[in-house]
């Protein structure tokens, strides 16, 4: 396994390089398995990845996440901005969702492949007892559909009302107007830096749009609609985009590998784990 996991990541490293050479910009990677979210510690990781680095004046993120903490997302968008001097661009071979959609926002510039997807930017709530990021508008529907039921069988006993209760972040959805507010605050921020910097009146209807537009947080916003949407997107073509593909390719091959292999297993009983190689990070989830 271990033999197997160095030689994807030779070949991961590989793409990344040529992609680097294709795009004439320096390429770090932010790569994320499907069950390893976005987290605190990643801006952690990228500080000290790139802290002996040479004064970084354009920087091609290749970003491929299914979402995470929106807060380090934001962080971490607000750090690379004061690192990339003359230009950021983010690189989406796939997908970036929810906080990757956020972290996106803070390029001058998205790169978007014909498959690749962004989404909605709704609040998220971390359940401890899962380990897993849930969009609260859902939360709030469930709720609703709970209390239906509750009003509609009046006799189901009090054990199974508590029983389900304890299942929903009854706190969180409490705040969930002031989670709107300030997810909308968070993009709104970082599309102001850099990427429709003098457009306050755009920024709001993109931020807007993005936290509140959408009734379904999985969503598929493809190149059109971020484009029609307002976002600075350009979709890749030719060498570049051949490139790109060899990239993902490498990154799939990875992924479908641990995917074999953990699919039985609880995310409960996975950990995160960082790999690191020259161009950036992989994150994975491990047993």
């Amino acid at each position: 396994m271990a033999e197997d996991l160095q030689a994807r990541l030779n070949s991961i490293e590989e793409a990344a390089e040529k992609l680097e050479e294709a795009l004439k910009c320096r390429i770090l990677l932010l790569i994320f398995h499907d069950r390893a979210p976005i987290t605190r510690d990643v801006v952690d990781d990228v500080e000290f990845h790139l802290q002996n680095a040479e004064e970084v004046q354009s920087l091609c993120v290749v970003l491929h996440t299914p979402g995470g903490d929106p807060d380090a997302a934001y962080h971490l968008g607000i750090r690379l901005q004061d690192i990339a001097k003359e230009r950021l661009v983010f690189i989406v071979p796939r997908y970036a969702k929810s906080a990757g959609t956020l972290l996106a926002c803070a390029g001058d510039e998205i790169y978007l492949t014909p498959i690749s997807e962004l989404g909605p930017v709704d609040p998220q709530i971390y359940i401890e007892e899962t380990g897993r990021w849930i969009s609260a508008k859902a939360a709030v529907e469930s709720l609703r559909q709970v209390i239906g039921v509750l009003k509609a069988f009046p006799d189901i006993s009090p054990g199974a009302v508590e029983a389900i209760i304890r299942r929903l972040p009854i706190v969180e959805l409490s705040h969930y107007d002031s989670l709107l507010g300030h997810m909308e605050s968070l993009l709104i921020d970082l599309l102001s830096r850099r990427m429709l910097r003098d457009k306050p009146e755009e920024v709001k209807r993109i931020a807007e749009k993005l936290v509140k537009g959408y009734k379904y947080h999985g969503k598929v916003v493809h190149t059109q609609e971020a484009q029609q949407l307002g976002l600075k997107v350009r979709l890749l073509d030719g060498e570049e985009l051949e490139a790109v593909y060899n990239l993902y390719r490498a990154i799939k091959e990875l992924f479908n590998r641990y995917n074999r292999e953990l699919r039985p297993i609880p995310d409960l009983l996975l950990e995160t784990k960082k790999h690191e190689v020259s161009k950036g990070l992989i994150y994975l989830p491990e047993p």
